[in-house]
């Protein structure tokens, strides 16, 4: 069931009604969420709901393990509940590659014998409510957590439906927070809400989507273009990932407004960003956040005898865990590598922490018009290794890229209307860039017929361009 289906929107309104007319209280409303977001994820994956709500019922108990605890039991528990957590995210997602990889070690030693290929079927949202149930644990290990929540409330933090397929990555206690008191119906946060679904709805549907129909072309058939239509593929790819991937946690926020809810963002308008912590600063924050907190602040405070040197192996190590969690290829892995080893220049010059603020002008500066467009070529030729099928694909398509057929036509059709939309996106993205999505105060201190035009003119591209219902790209981790 996609957010940006007809079957959602029946879904979501029966729900929408049950919610508010039924839900007298907080507990019952949770129970409403509980129940639909089993609904939703068994639309998707109805075999592995089970696998879902066994690793509720035992990270639950393991956390109350935890809070009861003291001294080296407390940690036990706590690496127990990881390792449980960890051990059936290896196994689902990475198993078979890492019996490849034994496999391929064997060739080398000269030896026939292989260890078979196993039929697993990968359960969907694993790698999000996994890094949920990983970062609900250490919160209570390091007393992050004022109260242990109810059963019900937790089941409805691990599993609420806009944010289970493809995230944002909650932490627990403002998500948490959320849950304490009945939602009433609120009229500002209705209209707020269906303003954030509309414009993630247009760049999915109109933008995103409509970009896919030139990028699969051109990756399919990569050995055939020259080096200015692939380049101009990455380009096209990092913009489509873009308003794929934040015009899901548009709809995702929204809808959670609708139902009273606030989760976190998860993009900072990341196409405009300066240099390299600027764009990981404002991209998948939630992912990036939660590595930030669990796996390099603990690494540099590891490392931190070796000054730079060791916060640099901090950010590796930690850009290699965004590459795996990505998948099981070595692609994502040496994306990750490559992401961690672009931060050595930011380190070396003192920068790292560095927070650029922007100008806020519609105009931009001088800063702005020399760093954002560098940065942006740096990320779209980084986009490469994450949407090539495997390495060989990767090099090849950087061979050609970084070969003479850069500088001759690009050798496929592009739809000029296509790129009009980008224009029109970014633009309005730009002008609005200091707001928390772009159709929040957008003209609404103009004239109410201006707003409106807008808004049915937003409508008017999504009926007029749409493709049919697509999955989202993020689902796939």
């Amino acid at each position: 069931m996609l957010l940006n289906s007809y079957y959602f929107i029946f879904f979501f309104t029966v729900l929408f009604f049950v919610y508010y007319l039924f839900g007298k209280t907080s507990k019952i409303q949770n129970i409403i969420l509980l129940a639909g977001s089993y609904i939703f994820y068994s639309s998707w994956s109805w075999n592995f709901l089970s696998l879902l709500i066994l690793s509720t019922l035992a990270t639950f108990f393991i956390g109350n393990k935890i809070r009861q605890s003291e001294g080296r039991a407390k940690v036990y528990w706590m690496r127990g509940g990881v390792f449980l957590v960890l051990i059936q995210l290896l196994y689902f997602k990475y198993f078979n590659f890492f019996i490849e990889n034994f496999n391929d070690a064997l060739k080398i030693l000269g030896m026939r014998d292989q260890l078979g290929l196993l039929k697993i079927i990968f359960p969907i949202g694993i790698s999000f409510y996994s890094f949920r149930m990983i970062g609900y644990l250490l919160d209570i290990r390091n007393n992050k957590l004022k109260e242990i929540p109810t059963l019900l409330n937790y089941s409805v933090f691990i599993a609420f439906f806009p944010c289970i397929i493809a995230g944002p990555i909650d932490k627990a206690g403002p998500f948490l927070n959320n849950l304490k008191n009945k939602r009433e119906f609120s009229s500002s946060h209705f209209t707020d809400g269906l303003r954030q679904i509309l414009w993630g709805l247009f760049k999915k549907l109109v933008v995103a989507d409509n970009i896919a129909s030139i990028t699969s072309p051109i990756f399919e058939s990569y050995h055939s273009l020259n080096g200015c239509a692939l380049f101009i593929g990455a380009v096209l790819y990092l913009i489509q990932l873009y308003c794929d991937f934040s015009g899901y946690t548009d709809m995702a926020i929204g809808i959670s407004k609708l139902l009273g809810i606030r989760i976190q963002p998860n993009f900072n308008y990341p196409l405009f960003a300066q240099n390299v912590a600027d764009y990981w600063r404002r991209w998948h924050i939630s992912l990036t956040s939660w590595l930030t907190e669990y796996v390099f602040t603990p690494l540099s405070i590891r490392f931190r005898d070796y000054d730079k040197y060791g916060l640099i192996m901090a950010i590796i190590i930690n850009f290699l865990v965004v590459g795996f969690w990505h998948g099981a290829e070595w692609h994502y892995i040496v994306h990750g590598l490559v992401s961690g080893i672009m931060f050595i220049p930011v380190i070396w010059k003192g920068k790292m922490n560095k927070k650029i603020k922007s100008q806020n002008n519609i105009i931009p500066s001088k800063e702005e018009l020399k760093n954002i467009p560098v940065t942006f070529i740096m990320f779209a030729l980084l986009m490469v290794l994450f949407f090539s099928s495997d390495m060989t694909m990767a090099l090849g398509y950087y061979k050609e890229i970084f070969s003479l057929s850069f500088f001759q036509l690009p050798n496929f059709k592009f739809q000029k209307v296509i790129a009009l939309l980008i224009v029109f996106t970014l633009t309005i993205e730009w002008i609005n860039r200091d707001k928390e999505y772009p159709l929040k105060d957008l003209f609404t201190k103009n004239n109410v017929v201006l707003r409106w035009s807008f808004y049915y003119l937003l409508i008017f591209l999504i009926c007029l361009f749409y493709i049919a219902p697509k999955g989202f790209i993020y689902a796939q981790f």
